[in-house]
């Protein structure tokens, strides 16, 4: 959360590389969240516990609403993460 409102905060940069970079930071904030989906994933295909099984469905959700969030950021900011 925090690396979501350094980069909403850095959007007040002005220049060139300030784009880059807020262009970099969103790229890769994308990819972490994409990472923590895919291992999201994982764990509710080997959990058992019923507990467990619920908190990996919540955190999914979490990790959905937060990898639409910066898709949509990037749209707005019309970067190319097709890859993703």
């Amino acid at each position: 959360m925090e690396s979501v409102l350094r980069l909403l905060h850095s959007e007040e940069c002005v220049g060139e590389n300030a784009d880059e970079a807020n262009k970099e930071k969103l790229l890769s904030e994308i990819k972490d969240v994409s990472r923590l989906l895919a291992y999201n994933d994982c764990w509710f295909q080997c959990e058992s516990d019923r507990d467990l099984i619920e908190a990996c469905i919540f955190q999914h959700e979490e990790l959905e609403a937060r990898y639409r969030y910066l898709l949509n950021l990037a749209k707005r900011n019309r970067i190319d993460c097709a890859a993703f």
